[in-house]
């Protein structure tokens, strides 16, 4: 009877012990997060490495989790988001804006860590003479614009009404070439992008923008509600906490800054 009550209790330990191991193993597993290439929050550098904002944000903010992860970068927009809608393959997302259809497949927390503007971009030396608070502070300017892309309402019905003049181009790349040579006095522009190509180009000290954004959205890295991530709500509660902290103290701030971007 003794050893039926050994045997028992040796048989028990090694369940509990079998079940430990496996939660360790599970909570141990990497988090995957996809994105798309995009510089500069994402990108492969000269070194074969991966880059970019995005990339230092979420490496500090596991960092501090003490979580592994490993981020997958997907060649297509269209292929990454059939990996969150359809398989349990990621477990993260890089930087979606909301969109409510979004929400049957993904969890967006509720810290933003990047805001997407568009700014009007002038030459260095012309800071202090062209202003834009309204659309009527641009007259007789001279305004790129790029061919089939979105701009505001706003934005289009001044420029219908003949206010400024406009300078069409089919691709974005063209127009800061033309306000360096002084052919366009004004541009809106991707904010992030453009300082970043700045000063990959050394032309920062050329070009400003004014204060004022034409357009501006918070992007977020969401969760995928498919995954089998262990204790998700757990790492998105510490998720918002930690990049709240690190907005805070400037650390995100400072990431931007590694990249050219204010």
């Amino acid at each position: 009877m003794l050893l039926f009550i050994r045997q028992l209790i040796i048989e028990k330990l090694f369940i509990i012990a079998f079940f430990i191991a496996v939660s360790e193993q599970s909570i141990a597993r990497q988090l995957i997060i996809g994105g798309i290439p995009e510089i500069p929050v994402r990108y492969i550098d000269g070194n074969g490495k991966l880059a970019g904002i995005d990339v230092d944000i979420i490496g500090r903010v596991f960092e501090k989790l003490n979580l592994d992860y490993k981020v997958v970068i997907i060649s297509s927009s269209s292929r990454l988001e059939q990996l969150w809608k359809t398989s349990k393959t990621l477990d993260m997302v890089f930087t979606y804006s909301y969109k409510k259809w979004r929400t049957k497949y993904l969890i967006y927390p509720k810290e933003s860590h990047i805001t997407t503007q568009y700014h009007f971009f002038i030459l260095r030396k012309n800071m202090g003479k062209i202003k834009y608070d309204t659309f009527a502070d641009l007259k007789g300017l001279k305004v790129g614009m790029t061919e089939g892309f979105s701009y505001t309402p706003e934005f289009l019905q001044a420029a219908e009404s003949g206010i400024f003049y406009v300078d069409k181009v089919p691709i974005n790349d063209l127009h800061m070439k033309k306000l360096l040579l002084g052919r366009i006095d004004i541009v809106p522009l991707p904010t992030m992008a453009t300082l970043y190509e700045a000063k990959v180009g050394n032309y920062r000290d050329k070009i400003s923008y004014l204060p004022k954004s034409v357009k501006d959205k918070p992007y977020y890295n969401t969760f995928v509600k498919a995954s089998d991530y262990p204790d998700m709500e757990r790492v998105i509660s510490q998720y918002d906490q930690i990049l709240k902290e690190m907005k805070e103290s400037g650390e995100v701030r400072a990431i931007f800054a590694k990249y050219g971007v204010n």
